[in-house]
């Protein structure tokens, strides 16, 4: 391998300047010009000049790939390097060594497309959450990489960013009677945990629509959500409930530990300008609840998801188990089945 690792980027969204700019050197300005959001939080608010996010070294952008040629072009020209912008993923699959497929706003219903040409060619890739919308696409990536021997990673912010390990280290303090040992992760029916997601951020014009449409537009929040509260408090999801006009509104995971998680992705976000997530875990002793885990704690998220991405280029060995991958979608499916019939559903019989 080169002594920087080639990356190609594919959908150059919000998600890639995000990602892209902790990989590689960019024009703020420019930045600044192409995705000012992104740019708002990167930078030092006294100067639009002044770069302040943390930097994951070892990388070159060196392709691009775009549905529309006129984004590959502004995300191009915003990087140093100037990748090359491609017309077809086939010819993005010559002459890198990763790739990593972003998604910031889609529900990855194009996930499985995407990665194929990579996955057959071993080159390892990192697919953006949702992992793909359906159980059955996300079985076929993990059968790619499975087959052509490429490593695979994906992962929400939400489940690595390091305000939730904060509020984790925190949990003992209610659950010391059956939890003398401090772990990563609570205790058998030990305690009830709550995330306020923000699926109803972006979805105001979803509202009354049937359960049966909407959920990619909404799956692209929704997954975080979920995320963090697997994240918290532990997995392996027997069965989940869900409830609500809202596709995945109120979802309601039992996990096999005995612990419950409620997953609230209401119809309205009281506070759309900071897309904070928040946590609660209650128990006979008492509760305690998180801090703001938002855009300005995402930025630590980011770097360690790009951390791991490295790590697995670099050893073959993909950071997070596909079981735990699959089961996130595994929940989604879950629970669409679940709101629809109002009854509960058990992940053995949808997997």
């Amino acid at each position: 391998m080169p002594e920087k690792i080639r990356l190609g980027l594919v959908r150059c969204d919000t998600h890639s300047y995000y990602f892209g700019a902790m990989l590689n050197k960019c024009d703020p300005l420019l930045l600044q010009k192409n995705n000012y959001v992104v740019h708002h939080y990167l930078t030092n608010i006294y100067n639009p000049k002044r770069l302040t996010m943390p930097k994951v070294t070892g990388f070159r952008l060196v392709k691009v790939y775009d549905y529309n040629p006129e984004e590959a072009k502004k995300f191009s020209e915003t990087f140093l390097s100037k990748p090359q912008i491609c017309e077809t993923l086939e010819k993005m699959t010559e002459g890198i060594d990763a790739v990593f497929i972003a998604d910031c706003d889609g529900g990855g219903g194009d996930h499985l497309k995407l990665a194929t040409p990579f996955l057959k060619k071993g080159i390892p890739a990192f697919v953006d959450k949702p992992f793909a919308s359906t159980l059955r696409d996300a079985k076929a990536v993990v059968a790619l990489g499975k087959k052509y021997n490429a490593p695979i990673f994906n992962s929400s912010i939400l489940s690595v960013v390091p305000a939730a390990d904060q509020f984790k280290n925190r949990i003992n303090e209610i659950v010391r009677a059956y939890w003398p040992v401090p772990s990563s992760l609570p205790p058998a029916g030990s305690i009830l945990g709550v995330v306020k997601g923000v699926g109803g951020a972006f979805s105001q014009e979803l509202k009354g629509k049937a359960i049966t449409g909407g959920l990619e537009e909404r799956l692209a929040y929704v997954i975080h959500g979920i995320a963090l509260g697997l994240n918290l408090f532990g997995r392996s999801v027997e069965w989940v409930e869900c409830m609500g006009t809202l596709p995945l509104e109120y979802l309601h995971m039992h996990l096999k530990s005995g612990v419950e998680i409620l997953v609230m992705n209401t119809s309205i976000d009281f506070f759309p300008e900071s897309c904070s997530f928040y946590a609660a875990a209650y128990s006979k002793f008492g509760t305690i609840h998180s801090q703001p885990i938002g855009d300005p704690e995402f930025i630590g998220g980011g770097a360690k998801i790009l951390r791991l991405f490295k790590k697995m280029i670099l050893t073959g060995k993909p950071p997070v188990p596909y079981e735990d991958i699959l089961e996130h979608i595994a929940v989604v499916e879950a629970g669409q089945l679940a709101q629809k019939t109002g009854k509960r559903v058990y992940l053995k019989d949808i997997t």
